[in-house]
């Protein structure tokens, strides 16, 4: 019995047993393709969409780092503005609450240029318009509302 064994272990081996095993992988690995070739088509799609418009979305982002910049210095200036005349305490008091709103104005500010410098620095990487979390390309619209996106809604929703 030990004989009939033998010889099936080695057709197993066999370059005709190989070659089964290899088809049966490659009718796998096609069917896996085929399921993956429309998601392709769709982020393929995206891309070229969003290559087109990168040029432009550049150019807005450039724009607003520099209204950004010029709206923060005035803020800065704001807050740094006080009234020597202010001999009532209720002048004081409205002159604190107006460079309070300044400097809380001139945070936000920042915080937003920062964001969008970040925008910029993923359209040079190459990496705008992918979402940070999952990787997916973030809807054109969102893009548009608003340009300095790092998560598609999705993921967005999933953060809130």
């Amino acid at each position: 019995m030990s004989s009939s064994k033998e010889p099936q272990q080695r057709r197993s081996g066999s370059p005709l047993g190989v070659r089964k095993k290899v088809r049966a992988v490659s009718r796998k690995t096609k069917a896996k393709l085929e399921l993956a070739a429309p998601k392709l088509q769709e982020v393929q799609a995206t891309a070229s969409a969003m290559a087109e418009n990168v040029q432009q979305v550049l150019q807005t982002l450039l724009a607003e780092i520099q209204r950004l910049k010029n709206e923060i210095a005035k803020h800065a200036l704001l807050a740094q503005e006080r009234s020597l005349s202010g001999n009532d305490i209720g002048d004081d008091g409205m002159e604190l609450e107006q460079v309070g709103k300044n400097l809380a104005l001139k945070k936000h500010l920042e915080r937003l240029l920062a964001q969008i410098e970040a925008a910029v620095r993923r359209i040079e990487q190459g990496v705008y318009g992918m979402c940070e979390r999952c990787g997916k390309a973030i809807n054109p619209a969102r893009l548009e509302a608003l340009p300095y996106a790092t998560t598609c809604l999705d993921c967005a929703r999933v953060a809130a």
